[in-house]
């Protein structure tokens, strides 16, 4: 049976899945974002629009500007979305909340699922739809896909194929939840793995060059988020020191089959370290 939602987020992917939704009959009643692309998209559907409060002393909660609005409605759905939903707003719809997770649950849960994948050095990735209970990404997975990563796979493009497998499964999902024949997984939170806000790379993401070729490549490239996207996590970094004479080393290559070369120059005169930023990934290959 077709039900009735509010659908939570900020990226063009919550967009993306409002239509999936309405392309099956269901009704959105209204969307919560900040988003001035996501909310001119709503208005132009006539759906309705509730700006989420900017601190708790910024007029009505959440759950009152939902409320303004008296339709009930069956689910919620936090689509790209960052923040906590407080629990008076978990409570509203009357079948639950569903969060898409940019993770495979129950290993990498929390943010920036797909640069710590890159970095942990995994040969797959993937994506999860679940229930919002318990605690952060806790909850029973509904839908969950699966998907390779490419030796030579930044952030950037693990995140495309992110939003690429969330499209694609949440178009199963749908039809579930509409005719009620969805499934509930319980994770095996002993196997959970948890990365949190201000989790960083170590050594604030400076290079050991000490370390195997692959594992240099894997920091840098998850660590580049393209020209577009904001980067949360920083940058992979290295300290050079400047050659004041022929230097009695001349460079130090590390390079393995598969992986980008990355160079440094090494002087034995010891004057100040100068911190260099690495170009991205894309930039090493073109120049190779």
């Amino acid at each position: 049976m077709v039900f009735a939602c509010y659908v939570m987020g900020n990226e063009s992917l919550a967009v993306q899945c409002a239509e999936v939704l309405l392309s099956h009959g269901n009704a959105v009643r209204g969307v919560i974002t900040r988003d001035e692309g996501i909310e001119a998209w709503a208005r132009k559907k006539g759906i309705r629009v509730v700006t989420p409060p900017s601190s708790k002393t910024d007029g009505k909660s959440l759950r009152e500007r939902i409320l303004d609005d008296a339709e009930p409605f069956e689910w919620l759905f936090s689509i790209a979305n960052l923040s906590i939903i407080p629990d008076d707003v978990l409570a509203l719809p009357t079948k639950g909340s569903i969060n898409f997770h940019d993770g495979p649950l129950p290993r990498y849960a929390g943010l920036n699922a797909p640069s710590w994948a890159i970095l942990g050095g995994e040969a797959e990735h993937g994506i999860s739809w679940h229930l919002i209970e318990g605690g952060v990404d806790e909850g029973d997975v509904l839908e969950s896909e699966r998907f390779a990563l490419g030796e030579n796979d930044t952030s950037v493009v693990a995140n495309t194929r992110c939003w690429e497998a969330a499209i694609e499964s949440f178009g199963r999902l749908v039809p579930r939840l509409v005719d009620g024949s969805f499934t509930r997984t319980k994770q095996d939170l002993s196997q959970r793995t948890y990365f949190g806000r201000f989790d960083r790379p170590e050594a604030g993401a400076t290079i050991d060059w000490t370390r195997p070729a692959r594992e240099i490549s894997g920091l840098v490239r998850a660590l580049d988020f393209g020209p577009r996207y904001t980067n949360p996590m920083g940058s992979a970094k290295s300290f050079v020191v400047p050659a004041r004479a022929r230097p009695s080393s001349a460079f130090s290559s590390v390079s393995e089959k598969g992986a980008p070369s990355a160079v440094a120059w090494i002087s034995t005169i010891p004057p100040e370290p100068v911190m260099m930023k690495l170009p991205s990934v894309s930039a090493l290959l073109s120049s190779a």
